[in-house]
């Protein structure tokens, strides 16, 4: 019911409502009555709602105190509709921006809590707190509650009027659907509001998304079909096609559905961003670039468009143009991380690698519980050889995040790069775990299993198993994977195997790697010949201190080898 229709018939109902002289606060009430009458504006209505908390107070008989507490009700509803109209009327922006935005909100929800407190059979109070919630910063669960609040007591209410109106129940369960984290009980809800609505396109779409999300692309498209029959004029729904089509690695098709969405609205960013990532793994750098130019040109302070030409243009080896990018974006959002370590990654690939490094060291200081900023951190100190130190990161790394992939192989290659062969062994087992088909893990781990000169770490069969499918899922092109497989065979024992695949590592090194890693493949195949296995144990840190102390004693054959050419970073 509408709250002014209902605030008029509580004005018919005191017109008969029984005078009381013990009613102190009745003279209150009569004023609220006679101002309710003639109210205008949002001030008076502030009125009312005052002379009836007064009237409240002071104290009333029993019929005019259920009059006062319907007027207020009706008062507080109606206040709360009007507050929360101009934010809900307000085109969606980031409320941070403007704190009158949530202190109108605020004080919305605060009547209209009120309100449901003073009678919890007001499904319209619990829809406008769910729509209010569902709001940036507000509360989902909060939101939850209401909307399952409203749909109750609406249902509850059948035939008598008191319920929602049919396109506000399938709001509600719509709105309800966007909150819930359960896959089926959000389906179950955009389903319902579906059925009540068939024809808003909005529903539809809202399940489309929720399809894309679990990758059912098929019942995506379905959905996406049906919008595009019902408004094929709404952006949205190409938009979304668009990103379905790339999902299922259609990149052309995709392309169509966005080059429509931009035709709808040409001043839209995001169908450039998104062609941009196209034509990136097409490998067209030059035409992904294009497109952020002019998504750059149609809003220049949209720091996404920034960040995502900065990554183009670093693949594109035009790294002074990447960090002048990166520049803008912290010129209007000095503490963005992201931004941050892009700048990092670049002074490292320009060589500035110091600079890098004092930049995330910086970073990681002020940003201390973020995993990527130490995850880079501790890449960046690898690549100078200062293994210590990057275990040191990563450490922290596997403590904030438990499990990481890359952090365990790091961490591993790491440990092997210093000598420490059972941690790194630890490490490739549960990076392995995670990713069972990383030629690079597999490659280190057979490695290491076939040439450790700890005799309790060797496993010579199972180093040949790994190398085996480190070989096979590279399709025997990699020369340092063939060289850990030649490894394996010797640890085995089986040196004609062993000299064979040696011997094609240095073949494929020479055709591909301009002969890179031709004195360590030679001496391994030197080795081979003389029926030895092949012993490695490094401890390259440019920090430590020297002596492998642990390292059992060298034999002759592998006193002059060369460094781990085969560690795959």
């Amino acid at each position: 019911m509408n709250a002014r229709l209902m605030c008029f018939g509580l004005l018919l109902l005191a017109c008969v409502a029984p005078a009381v002289a013990e009613n102190e606060g009745q003279p209150d009430l009569d004023k609220a009555l006679e101002l309710k009458l003639t109210s205008e504006s949002l001030r008076d209505l502030n009125q009312v709602v005052e002379l009836l908390d007064e009237a409240i107070e002071k104290g009333l008989d029993a019929d005019n105190t259920d009059l006062a507490e319907q007027m207020l009700v009706a008062s507080l509803t109606e206040r709360a509709t009007a507050l929360a109209s101009v934010v809900l009327g307000q085109p969606l922006t980031d409320p941070r921006r403007d704190p009158r935005w949530v202190q109108v909100r605020q004080v919305a929800l605060s009547d209209l809590q009120r309100v449901v407190n003073l009678d919890e059979d007001q499904p319209a109070a619990h829809l406008l707190i769910g729509r209010l919630q569902s709001l940036p910063l507000g509360d989902p669960s909060a939101a939850r509650r209401a909307l399952t609040q409203a749909i109750k007591t609406s249902e509850s209410a059948g035939d008598s009027g008191m319920g929602l109106e049919a396109e506000e129940l399938a709001q509600a369960y719509a709105l309800r659907g966007a909150t819930q984290a359960d896959v089926e009980r959000r389906l179950a809800d955009f389903d319902k509001a579906i059925t009540i609505e068939p024809e808003k396109v909005e529903y539809v779409l809202l399940r489309a998304k929720h399809y894309f999300a679990t990758q059912e692309f098929d019942a995506c498209l379905k959905d996406i079909d049906a919008a595009v029959a019902m408004a094929p004029e709404n952006f949205a729904v190409h938009e979304l096609k668009a990103l379905v089509l790339l999902a299922q690695e259609k990149p052309e098709a995709a392309l169509e559905s966005f080059n429509k969405a931009s035709e709808l609205e040409p001043d839209a960013v995001s169908p450039y961003q998104y062609r941009g990532e196209v034509f990136s793994r097409l490998g067209d750098l030059d035409k992904a670039i294009e497109q952020l130019n002019k998504a750059v040109q149609l809003a220049p302070e949209n720091v996404a468009s920034l960040l995502i030409r900065a990554e183009l243009l670093a693949l594109n080896d035009q790294n002074e143009q990447a960090l002048g990018d990166i520049d803008q974006v912290l010129a209007k959002q000095p503490g963005l991380v992201r931004a941050l370590l892009m700048r990092a990654r670049l002074l490292g690939q320009m060589e500035r690698k110091d600079e890098s490094i004092e930049a995330l060291e910086k970073l990681a200081e002020a940003a201390g519980n973020n995993p990527e900023v130490r995850l880079q951190l501790a890449a960046a100190y690898a690549d100078q050889s200062r293994y210590t130190k990057a275990i040191e990161q990563l450490d922290r790394v596997l403590e904030l995040a438990p499990g990481t992939p890359i952090a365990l192989r790091l961490r591993g290659d790491m440990y092997l790069s210093v000598g420490k062969h059972a941690e790194a062994l630890k490490d490739f087992e549960s990076s392995l775990a995670e990713s069972p088909d990383d030629s690079g893990v597999l490659n280190n781990f057979a490695w290491t299993l076939a040439t450790s000169p700890f005799d309790e770490l060797r496993d010579g069969k199972r180093a040949l198993e790994m190398a085996t499918k480190a070989a096979e899922i590279t399709e025997f092109n990699q020369a340092h994977i063939l060289s850990t497989l030649a490894a394996a065979y010797a640890e085995m024992g089986e040196y004609d195997k062993a000299i064979e695949w040696s011997q094609k590592a240095i073949d494929m090194d020479r055709e591909k790697n301009e002969g890179k890693l031709e004195g360590a493949l030679s001496q391994e195949l030197t080795n081979y010949k003389s029926k030895t296995p092949y012993r490695e144990l490094k401890n390259d840190d440019v920090d430590a201190a020297g002596a492998q102390e642990a390292a059992p004693p060298a034999s002759d054959s592998s006193k002059d080898a060369t460094p781990a050419r085969t560690i795959d970073f």
